[in-house]
């Protein structure tokens, strides 16, 4: 009896504690298939309730600086788009650092407005484990014009 019940305390913590967290990947794919969907509802989901910042690290004329954006504001206006002209943002290979509940997701980009290649960058999201998901803290990116 004895070692049935240390057997199962054991099968109880492995279980607790040994599992697997999903990539934090997930959270940026989950992000950009909301942001083609214009799904407003699928990107809040993404981002963590309280804390979630949208920024960029350049003004429109490619000068460093750190703008922030409202996330709300952002979630509006890609969910409300029109159709035309078609928005595509093609992802590179990411990069992915985590330990315990953070992590950092470093992916190239490339944007398309109907299928022309309109600018390319770097996007940088972190993240935060909260017991059940990633959630994006913060998402910055580069953008320029000159993609080779």
């Amino acid at each position: 009896m004895k070692n049935y019940v240390l057997g199962l305390f054991c099968g109880l913590i492995f279980n607790l504690y040994g599992q697997e967290k999903p990539s934090p990947y997930g959270a940026v794919t989950n992000f950009f298939n909301a942001f083609h969907a214009k799904d407003s509802i699928a990107m809040q989901t993404v981002f963590h309730p309280k804390k979630g910042r949208l920024l960029r690290s350049a003004n429109r004329n490619g000068q460093p600086v750190l703008i922030e954006s409202d996330l709300q504001q952002f979630i509006r206006s890609v969910s409300t788009r029109p159709n035309s002209p078609k928005w595509e943002e093609r992802l590179g290979n990411e990069r992915i650092e985590h330990h315990h509940n953070l992590a950092t997701v470093w992916v190239p980009f490339e944007f398309y407005l109907d299928d022309q290649l309109s600018h390319c960058g770097h996007n940088l999201f972190n993240l935060v484990w909260d017991g059940s998901s990633w959630l994006i803290l913060s998402l910055i990116d580069t953008s320029t014009k000159s993609c080779d």
